[in-house]
């Protein structure tokens, strides 16, 4: 009977061992923008991996302080910070486009870029969420509005992965600041005029045309050295494709203690308003 229990016993570990493999991935992220020449660039795609509990936004209700930072000026710190306060066991990133305008490292159109590595599990972390800034937009931006709208395991706990397809009906509002042109980075004279708010709450983005007495977007210049194209920058264009963000498992032959490596893990100070110029501190 001992020798039968020590076997039984044996099993049943191992086989914990194997579920608990089965739940662990270590994967990389996949950003691109699908802008054509002219159109719209991305600020650095901020990703977190959680528990499905992680709620940036709503729709129909207003931004938060580290929303409004990052849709109206690229900043993730803030969202940074509060997924660290509500995820202890998650694991984030900010993708950057390495390639991209110097000074700072967003996606301009046609561009893609693939993250270093995140360690995660069907557990702590098996949904997915990302955040990114529109450029020269006011406040627009893209992201999910739903925690658990992106999960990487199935039912079995097996990674699954993720093909995320973005399209213009996907662009958001923040709500936050009123589309005048004057205030967006990363458009030429913008900061001619202050910014100003708007007092609303997030909704599906109504497209570039600004307010009477605002600055153009379309046809306006960018300190990447292109102009603002319409046809390749209005987004609200049927099927109009924006971004694709994938996740893929890859193999890494690292052992778990040695921690992770994630592009742009610092918090990004922001982008810089300036008529000729955007950067990140």
């Amino acid at each position: 009977m001992k020798i039968i229990k020590k076997a039984l016993l044996t099993s049943l570990t191992a086989s914990a061992l194997l579920s608990g493999a089965s739940q662990a991935a270590m994967v990389e992220v996949e950003v691109s923008n699908l802008f054509n020449a002219g159109g719209l660039a991305l600020t650095p795609v901020w990703v977190g991996f959680h528990d499905g509990t992680f709620d940036s936004f709503d729709v129909g209700a207003s931004s938060s302080s580290s929303l409004q930072a990052l849709a109206e000026n690229g900043d993730v710190s803030g969202v940074m910070a509060d997924f660290t306060a509500s995820n202890t066991n998650g694991e984030q990133g900010a993708i950057l486009a390495p390639d991209g305008f110097a000074g700072a490292p967003v996606f301009e159109p046609g561009e893609s870029a693939t993250s270093g590595i995140f360690e995660i599990n069907a557990t702590d972390s098996g949904y997915f969420s990302f955040l990114s800034m529109l450029i020269p937009t006011n406040d627009a931006f893209i992201g999910n509005d739903s925690g658990t709208a992106y999960s990487l395991f199935d039912m079995n706990n097996e990674f699954v992965g993720l093909d995320i397809l973005v399209l213009g009906s996907d662009v958001w509002d923040s709500g936050t600041e009123l589309n005048r042109g004057y205030g967006a980075p990363f458009l030429a004279g913008a900061d001619a005029e202050e910014r100003q708010d708007e007092n609303g709450v997030v909704s599906q983005h109504a497209g570039l045309t600004v307010l009477a007495g605002g600055l153009s977007i379309f046809g306006g210049n960018t300190p990447a050295g292109y102009s603002i194209d319409q046809a390749a920058a209005d987004f609200t264009a049927q099927g109009f494709e924006v971004a694709r963000i994938t996740v893929n498992q890859v193999q890494v032959p690292v052992p778990a203690s040695a921690g992770l490596f994630a592009i742009g893990m610092v918090a990004l100070a922001g982008f810089k308003r300036r008529k000729t110029s955007v950067k990140v501190a």
